[in-house]
């Protein structure tokens, strides 16, 4: 008795272009950079000239070690909850948070355009 093997092909088709993930990357790039720009203007905005370097060196200090640790941190979330429900936290806590990082303690000093037009005058 013989047995029966057949080979099944399937027809070549091209991969499908994942516009899902495309659009996803794209708008996380771009709000990235949006949010890079702003955090580090709002910092410059906060304080006189002469504090320039500290902000530099805070903000990238922050910035770099927030994602690190951020995506540690999200990571042991995730490990414990699953992602659904690690991501549902931080959505629930990002309200908090920005309602913190908004506030303006005290008053701000003049905007730099103030300033330099202080400065001509």
């Amino acid at each position: 008795m013989g047995t029966n093997t057949r080979t099944v092909t399937r027809a070549q088709t091209p991969p499908a272009i994942p516009v899902a993930v495309i659009a996803g990357a794209a708008m996380f790039g771009a709000g990235f950079g949006v949010t890079q720009n702003a955090s580090l203007t709002v910092m410059y905005d906060r304080v006189p000239e002469s504090g320039y370097s500290a902000v530099s060196a805070l903000w990238n200090l922050a910035y770099d070690g927030g994602m690190g640790l951020g995506a540690a941190g999200f990571g042991l979330l995730a490990a414990r909850t699953g992602y659904p429900a690690a991501f549902a936290l931080t959505a629930a806590v990002l309200p908090v948070v920005l309602a913190a990082a908004s506030r303006r303690p005290g008053t701000r000093p003049a905007s730099p355009a103030a300033r330099t037009a202080s400065r001509s005058a």
